[in-house]
């Protein structure tokens, strides 16, 4: 794509970050780095044993996550860090817990549940490590590095995590995923199939009662005002069981030739940038 944007062979191309930012200011060309509802974040999966056991130290990796600085290294300054699914929706709850970063917190969890510093500088429960790996999809260089600095992070506070880049996912048998999700719409349209039990979009295994019943009730009332109060109590229950640790909201940095005329750079756009075209026939091309 970025070959294709500088020899014209494209008249716009979503880029990541770092290949967007060699544009700014390059004659010929516009830059356009809209708001997404498009977060990441690292799921956990709970089809894997390890998190059957180790399922009370995850707001301690929450705490141990520095997303602003995930966000102006990785992302150069171009999104904002995440606590939640409907960050950019008009039914966002925020006042629920954001994990904001306190490694001293997280290390203060780690051991009132019983984990002791090892020898090798990680934290230990029983005998055994307190490490996982995430897995990434390849293909996206920016959830890779969103996982490596991630990663970094938690080392430091004495969790052993490190970052695989499978060929193929293995959506059971991994032990968490560098995750992407959002939707500007309807909150329903990613949260009910994503966080609901057994639901089509639920790659973590995730299973909450709380989170199930308002889920449910939300969708089954057109009246904005209940719809904010269960979605409300939605997003209080997932971040008292945090079926993620949400890192990051991405901007979609689309780079277009300066012939082209017309994209509305205020839309909030879907995951992976989509929804650039809900206008187009009022494009124009010089």
């Amino acid at each position: 794509a970025l070959a294709c944007i500088e020899t014209e062979r494209l008249d716009l191309a979503l880029l990541d970050p770092k290949n967007a930012a060699q544009f700014t200011g390059k004659d010929g060309f516009t830059c356009y780095d809209m708001k997404t509802s498009d977060y990441r974040g690292i799921l956990f999966n709970f089809w894997n044993d390890y998190w059957t056991e180790n399922r009370d130290l995850i707001p301690a990796i929450c705490y141990a996550i520095d997303r602003q600085a995930i966000v102006d290294a990785v992302l150069l300054g171009q999104g904002m860090p995440a606590y939640g699914p409907l960050q950019r929706n008009v039914y966002n709850n925020e006042n629920v817990e954001h994990y904001d970063y306190n490694p001293e917190k997280a290390k203060q969890l780690l051991e009132d549940a019983g984990c002791v510093m090892g020898a090798n500088g990680y934290y230990e429960r029983g005998g055994a490590e307190i490490a996982f790996t995430i897995s990434v999809m390849s293909g996206e260089q920016d959830r890779i590095d969103i996982a490596q600095a991630a990663a970094q992070q938690l080392r430091e506070v004495g969790i052993h995590c490190t970052v695989d880049i499978p060929a193929v996912m293995d959506w059971g048998g991994q032990m968490a995923c560098l995750i992407g999700w959002g939707s500007p719409f309807d909150a329903d349209d990613h949260t009910y199939k994503v966080f609901g039990t057994d639901k089509g979009a639920n790659y973590s295994g995730y299973s909450n009662a709380a989170v199930d019943s308002y889920l449910k009730l939300a969708r089954e009332t057109s009246d904005p005002e209940q719809r904010r109060q269960y979605y409300a109590k939605f997003q209080e229950a997932l971040a008292a069981d945090p079926a993620y640790a949400f890192i990051c909201y991405i901007d979609a940095n689309y780079v277009a030739t300066s012939r082209l005329h017309g994209i509305d750079a205020e839309t909030v756009m879907g995951h992976h940038g989509v929804g650039i075209f809900w206008n187009v026939e009022t494009w124009t091309l010089d």
